[in-house]
């Protein structure tokens, strides 16, 4: 027995010794041979091949693989369909088009689709892009597609694209030189793009802007710089019976407006290029020639300056619509004041687009006329009420509390007027230039609550004056038609009950009803189910 365990003591001492050789043999191979013997692979520089498959189809047989996104740039005509497709945004697109009397020549397709612009930008952001492939079928040329399955023969897949950097993975696939683009005309796109990354590296270093020369450019637009959205003087023209006279006039206001043209060489373009004006066309044209833009900019000379005439931008009430029984009439009708509010354009030219309009649907309601006709304002000679105008407006640097605009509930649109306020009050602006800063973030937001816009503009210095005996009587009528917010109905327990009070307050909202109506009827509709309560009452007796 002693003797067994003995040797099985010696024997494991071998195998150890024999073991740790084995293994340090293998190492010592490995370092004297290790770019031959290396099993790990140095990634990303080297990537295992893809292997040969066989599943059973072809790539061609599959619809779509979900890879990284290709485009044979030589075949994009820049119809901007895929950026417009793209559900996030990853495609930007720039195109250029050659100036008029310029023979520079864009190329073909390889479809023979002649290609009418250059295209100095075009990038994909495949860090934001989720494959989701709908940017690929509105192109008419399919020159933009996903690697790899059926378009394999196009491009290999590419199965695999990661990048140190996020930057990386924004892929450019535009070859357009700036010799090229100089050659189409244009400069002025590479002076902005050139602004662009001047302001990035300024940015960059913490250097900021220079505020003064910001301010100037502001100030005086830059001749032959594409105007960004709709003419406002468009909306004149709505009445025009003839597209093709339409047509003209807008491309000739457009133009001229780029090229800082006075109204009245406007008109003389139109009139040239139409034979034949009618009688529509000749009142949008009169009402074009008096029609005030709200900027600073005049194309014509200051000479005749004690002749203008000065318009009233007030515009009336909507609810003098409501005369007007015919329920789509009414409705016609008060698009086109909500346009024309937009456009903030005066009392006299919304009557006019109303009048046109029941010219149109040959109505000759003579009441209905009269009324509209009356809204209209008077014109005031500059002349004869400079003196006194200039005597009743006195410049003000004085700015409102901030706490005015903790009336608004929506905490984001707060938060943005607030930016608003704060970047005024440092700039020393009055409450009339902060809150049109205000009205502006709104129309670009889309919010159109009358109360929130009723609120700034009476914060504004500039306001009618009223007399001290009417004062109070119209602060009392403005809290009487202001209407409380449906949210404070949440309060109610009664799902029932809270229901019933939503149900009366939007039906009542549509009529501008003023909060105690609308309590009123609340409370009769609540009882009438049954369902009023002591703290139902409290809480609506609040709400008055």
């Amino acid at each position: 027995m002693g003797a067994y365990i003995l040797s099985q003591y010696f024997i494991n001492i071998y195998d150890t010794v024999k073991t740790m050789l084995s293994g340090m043999s293998l190492t010592m191979k490995h370092m004297r041979k290790k770019k031959e013997l290396v099993a790990t692979m140095q990634y990303p520089n080297e990537k295992w091949p893809i292997p040969e498959r066989n599943i059973g189809f072809d790539n061609s047989e599959y619809n779509v693989i979900r890879s990284r996104l290709h485009v044979d740039i030589d075949d994009c005509i820049g119809c901007l369909q895929c950026e417009k497709a793209c559900p996030v945004d990853c495609i930007k697109i720039d195109t250029l088009k050659p100036s008029k009397g310029s023979d520079f020549d864009c190329g073909k397709t390889s479809n023979d689709s002649p290609k009418k612009m250059l295209v100095p930008r075009f990038t994909i952001d495949m860090s934001e892009c989720m494959y989701c492939n709908l940017c690929v079928y509105p192109c008419p040329e399919e020159c933009i597609y996903m690697v790899g399955g059926p378009n394999e023969p196009k491009h290999d897949i590419d199965y695999e694209f990661s990048k140190y950097s996020k930057h990386d993975l924004i892929f450019e696939f535009s070859n357009v030189s700036e010799t090229q683009i100089i050659e189409a005309g244009g400069q002025d796109y590479l002076a902005e793009k050139k602004a662009v990354s001047d302001k990035v590296k300024n940015g960059e270093k913490l250097m900021g802007g220079d505020v003064s020369a910001a301010d100037s450019s502001s100030e005086s637009p830059v001749v032959g710089k594409r105007s960004k959205g709709i003419d406002k003087a468009f909306v004149l023209f709505k009445g025009v019976s003839d597209g093709k006279m339409k047509a003209v006039a807008r491309k000739a206001i457009a133009y001229g407006r780029r090229n800082l043209e006075d109204p009245a060489t406007i008109i003389s373009t139109i009139k040239n290029q139409l034979n034949d004006i009618s009688a529509d066309m000749e009142s949008a044209l009169n009402q074009f020639s008096s029609f005030d833009y709200g900027d600073s900019v005049k194309g014509g000379s200051s000479s005749d300056s004690s002749q203008n005439v000065s318009v009233s931008t007030e515009l009336f009430n909507i609810k003098e619509i409501n005369i007007v029984e015919d329920k789509l009439l009414r409705a016609n009708l008060k698009k086109i004041y909500m346009n024309g509010k937009k456009n903030k354009l005066n009392s006299n030219i919304v009557v006019d687009e109303m009048l046109v309009l029941l010219k149109g649907k040959g109505i000759d309601d003579s009441t209905i006329i009269d009324h509209l006709n009356s809204l209209k304002i008077n014109e005031v000679s500059s002349a004869s009420t400079g003196a006194s105008s200039s005597a009743e407006v006195e410049a003000s640097t004085e700015l409102f509390e901030i706490k005015e605009i903790n009336v608004i509930e929506d905490k984001l649109l707060r938060a943005n007027l607030k930016k608003v306020y704060m970047s005024g009050k440092k700039n020393k602006s009055n409450s009339d230039i902060v809150v049109e800063e205000m009205l502006a973030l709104l129309k670009d937001k889309g919010a159109d609550d009358l109360n929130i816009l009723n609120h700034l503009k009476s914060l504004k210095l500039n306001k009618p004056k009223v007399s001290d005996s009417n004062q109070v009587s119209v602060v009392n009528d403005a809290k009487e038609n202001k209407l409380f917010d449906m949210k404070l109905l949440n309060d109610i327990s009664d799902k029932v009950a809270r229901g019933t009070a939503k149900k009366v307050y939007i039906a009542n909202k549509k009529s501008n009803k003023s909060s105690k109506e609308v309590i009123d009827k609340i409370k009769k509709a609540i009882s009438t189910a049954g369902l009023m309560n002591e703290d139902i009452e409290n809480l609506l007796g609040e709400l008055e």
